[in-house]
């Protein structure tokens, strides 16, 4: 069985010229524009505009990081967001 790797393991995974996580987040959210439409999904498409620019200028893994800070995830064997000591 072949198996393809990428030719610098360095660079992300990228599906026309968003990198994979900005992927997730335009599909999902074209995805909820076209359920919501109208304004609502005028201004979700806007903020997609401002959103994929703005994460550009973060490091590679900031989507994750921002959904822990939020609670949304969680890391296994890390301390939760409202954390303010840890002890190993």
């Amino acid at each position: 069985m072949d198996e393809r790797l990428p030719q610098f393991l360095h660079k992300p995974t990228q599906i026309l010229w968003f990198d994979s996580q900005e992927f997730i987040v335009v599909m999902s959210t074209i995805f909820v524009a076209v359920i919501v439409g109208g304004i609502i999904g005028w201004l979700l498409i806007g903020a997609l505009l401002l959103f994929i620019p703005w994460k550009r200028t973060k490091p590679r893994g900031f989507i994750p990081h921002l959904a822990w800070r939020w609670g949304l995830a969680r890391f296994r064997n890390y301390p939760g967001p409202t954390q303010t000591r840890f002890f190993e």
